[in-house]
């Protein structure tokens, strides 16, 4: 008996459905009512977000304590469409814990999850299926020995079940999460977003839901502007009555006033709610209201310009200018998506460019203020192949966008004389593709990578000239063993240098630049030429030691020893191994101290090696300085004898290696 009175009385409080009401897309509008330019109007209304809610009638005593919560469950339909259940209760005059109400909440998870199994992804009949279900689980909940479970409570009452199919959460200023990141990830792709979708919603991504609202506007307004041409209604004006001296004024037609057009609906807030996001994510939404081309301005063209920047076809910053930067970019995303190259963004540039499926290169656009390894792999590549002596630091500055624009060169002739052999009448430069600029674009770099780039050039010997030839004297440049101008003439300078390559490098030294020795200098294992001397400093014994290399290129032959100053225990001079090194001036003041010293050689910033003091130019030396020479007198820098210190000024050339210990 008390089971059926507990069952009654669930029924009761359950009761049945008595209301049901759908809202979302459909247009339910009268001929009164006042037709709306709005985001309806740009899209499939089948589309747009749609919501059906059930009320369930419960019983409620009027003094009843009631306490309201709700739970929302989302899902993936089939099609990949967000569903979301929203279930709303009245708790009657009883306290829940957040440990019951978990156990409510992943029941009612699992009551959709099995409910929805071959239901319609249609909101109406989600909400439907959803009731149902409840219900009869409810009903069936029979509470045992051990008691009623927390969800079958009879006084936790379902009031309401609402389904809203598709689902897009409303997202504004710190509405942070999944949806969020998926809405960014969406305007990063449309170029309205730059930088990363990392899920929180702050002033840039509200700026850039207010750059699009602005745009779907514009799309409403089109919408408007393409409506027909309002009939005009007419307004009888009354006949005036004329004064005792007027003559009868006779009205023969009514003036007439236009019925007045609509004015878009969608409101420029940043907040992105459910029917913004459902147009955004359809297949409806429109990409661009028109081409663009060289000239445009405003923010279509800012937006192709961060789309091109994200992909890599560019780096110069957006500035809603379609210049002659933007048109190349473009030609480039044209080149690699098998469109013409035309540089103008239609319809289905636009479409491919702003699209998931939009192609990067392989190798992004680089310029000045680029950097990372895709730098370091382009200077490490000029260097080796002889465009450039340059670090490989991974920064690109003024000397790799040198010696970019010398392979620019290099790259161009090469073009020039393969279209004078098609066109023996004569090549026209505009025809030549490669623009001399000193910004590696993702077609040189595919060029320069490629097997097809001569890595090796043809042989050269004496009496040789031409762009060959100063790859060849930059490379040995770089690898110190030639000193002289890029002139681009295989002259006496150029053969020594090659001979002694080649010399250093275990090759026949004939001077000539035949295949072996191009292959071994346009190489990374390429062996640097030998410093004539590798100075050593003893703060100990207060000597520097100049050594020759052995037949094995090892400093081993102690060719001079030179008495020496270093710095005083107070300044003592650094220790330690260091190769960016370079003569100086022939006389140095010191500014500090007033006085002047020759010869000066730079170890380490004002570090140096310098003569004995003088406290005039071109006077005598100071005796003290000389005196002191074997002792620690110096503030730092390695004191020498006049004739030593113009030794090393001499005959050590720039990078010679020092050894302070």
């Amino acid at each position: 008996m008390k089971r059926i009175q507990i069952v009654l009385s669930m029924l009761l409080a359950i009761a049945l459905v008595i209301s049901v009401m759908s809202f979302g897309s459909a247009e339910n509008t009268t001929d009164k009512e006042q037709w709306q330019a709005d985001i309806l109007k740009l899209m499939d209304p089948d589309g747009a977000p749609s919501s059906t809610a059930i009320h369930l009638a419960v019983n409620l005593p009027e003094s009843a304590r009631v306490e309201t919560r709700t739970y929302n469950q989302e899902l993936v339909s089939s099609k990949g469409d967000v569903l979301n259940v929203e279930f709303r209760f009245a708790l009657n005059d009883i306290q829940m814990g957040e440990g019951q109400w978990t156990t409510v909440t992943d029941w009612l998870k699992q009551l959709v999850l099995s409910s929805v199994q071959n239901v319609k992804a249609d909101s109406r009949s989600l909400a439907n299926v959803i009731a149902e279900s409840y219900r009869a689980q409810r009903i069936a909940a029979v509470p045992g020995e051990t008691g009623m479970p927390a969800w079958a409570n009879e006084n936790l009452l379902l009031t309401d079940v609402i389904a809203t199919v598709p689902y897009y959460p409303e997202l504004k200023i710190d509405v942070n999460g999944a949806a969020t990141q998926r809405l960014q990830e969406k305007l990063i792709q449309l170029g309205y977003l730059s930088g990363r979708a990392d899920g929180y919603y702050g002033d840039n991504t509200k700026a850039a839901v207010m750059e699009l609202e602005t745009y779907v506007r514009q799309l409403e307004q089109d919408v408007i502007d393409a409506l027909p041409t309002p009939t005009p209604s007419a307004t009888p004006m009354p006949t005036p009555t004329p004064g005792a001296n007027e003559t009868p004024i006779v009205v023969d037609e009514p003036l007439t006033s236009p019925e007045p057009l609509p004015t878009p609906v969608t409101p420029v807030d940043g907040v992105a709610d459910g029917m913004l996001q459902a147009y955004l994510f359809s297949g409806d939404f429109r990409i661009s209201r028109a081409d663009l081309r060289l000239g445009d301005e405003g923010d279509a063209v800012k937006r192709l310009q961060t789309r091109l920047l994200r992909l890599g076809y560019t780096v110069d910053a957006p500035d809603s200018i379609f210049g002659e930067g933007t048109a190349r970019a473009l030609r480039i995303f044209q080149h690699y998506s098998g469109l013409d190259e035309t540089g103008i963004a239609d319809l289905a540039t636009q479409t491919l460019l702003f699209s998931a499926d939009a192609v990067q290169p392989d190798n992004p656009l680089l310029a000045v203020g680029s950097s990372g390894e895709e730098v370091s792999r382009l200077q490490k590549r000029l260097r080796i192949l002889g465009f450039a002596s340059i670090a490989v630091d991974g920064g690109y500055g003024a000397s790799t966008q040198a010696g970019v624009r010398n392979l620019q060169e290099y790259m161009r002739d090469m073009e020039g004389e393969a279209l004078a052999v098609s066109n023996p009448q004569g090549a026209n430069d505009a025809a030549l593709t490669v623009t001399v600029n000193g910004v590696a674009d993702p077609l040189l770099l595919d060029d320069f990578y490629s097997v097809s780039f001569p890595e090796i050039p043809a042989d050269m010997t004496t009496g040789s000239a031409g762009r060959d030839v100063i790859r060849l004297q930059r490379r040995l440049s770089c690898l110190e063993y030639y000193t002289g101008a890029l002139d681009g003439d295989y002259g006496s300078g150029t053969l020594k240098a090659v001979s002694d390559f080649q010399r250093r490098n275990d090759l026949p030294e004939t001077g000539a630049a035949d295949h072996a020795t191009l292959a071994a200098l346009f190489n990374e294992n390429a062996k640097k030429a030998l410093k004539p001397y590798v100075l050593k400093v003893s703060t100990a014994d207060q000597r520097v030691y100049a050594y020759a290399p052995d037949r094995d290129g090892e400093y081993t032959e102690l060719v001079r020893t030179m008495k020496c100053s270093t710095g005083r225990n107070s300044s003592p001079t650094p220790t330690g191994t260091f190769t960016d090194t370079a003569p100086g001036a022939r006389w140095h003041f010191f500014q500090k101290f007033n006085c002047w010293a020759q010869y000066a050689f730079y170890i380490e910033g004002d570090i140096m090696f310098h003569s004995v003091l003088y406290n005039h130019k071109d006077g005598k030396v100071t005796q003290s300085s000389v005196n002191h020479l074997g002792s620690k007198a110096s503030h730092g820098c390695v004191r020498l004898s006049v004739e030593d210190a113009k030794w090393i000024w001499n005959n050590c050339p720039a990078n010679t290696k020092v050894i302070v210990y």
